[in-house]
């Protein structure tokens, strides 16, 4: 029965398929210059002209669905009593991702300046954060749990 299903589908896939007449119009064509791409269950809506939003890691989307410049990514981890990075340095305007990683104990990721804060995660565990850096300085960065940041658990954002 198992054979005799996957002939009938291979049979479907080969066949072709009707030549669309000038006066029809295409069935995933909804008018609005937004196409749909992807099958019923996972569907991904673009618009029409634009790149996939996962395609090139050249964009982003924002809070209110255009996609935009991609954001500055930073990778931190923490481990019991320090950051793997020290500093970061970004541009005035930037958009700023921190991926976030515990490899020992019980940590997060803040910066004051532009509420910026990670989840607090335990040793294996991740978070992320997306803020703009728009004002320039050197901020501190910290983890906010216990007396890490008293006992060194710092750094620096610098914003040019």
């Amino acid at each position: 029965m198992y054979y005799q299903g996957a002939a009938v589908e291979q049979e479907a896939l080969q066949e072709e398929l009707p030549a669309m007449e000038d006066n029809q119009s295409d069935p995933m064509d909804t008018g609005s210059g937004i196409v749909e791409i992807g099958a019923e269950d996972e569907m991904l809506i673009v618009p029409v002209g634009t790149e996939s939003p996962g395609g090139d890691d050249s964009a982003m989307a924002d809070d209110s669905g255009l996609i935009t410049a991609s954001p500055r990514e930073f990778m931190v981890e923490a481990r019991n009593f320090e950051f793997s990075v020290k500093e970061i340095r970004v541009k005035k305007g930037d958009k700023v991702r921190i991926n976030f990683k515990s490899t020992n104990g019980f940590h997060d990721w803040v910066v004051d300046e532009f509420n910026a804060r990670t989840a607090q995660v335990n040793t294996g565990g991740s978070s992320f954060i997306d803020f703009k850096a728009d004002k320039t300085g050197t901020f501190e960065f910290y983890c906010s749990v216990g007396t890490h940041r008293q006992m060194g658990m710092v750094g620096k954002l610098i914003v040019e």
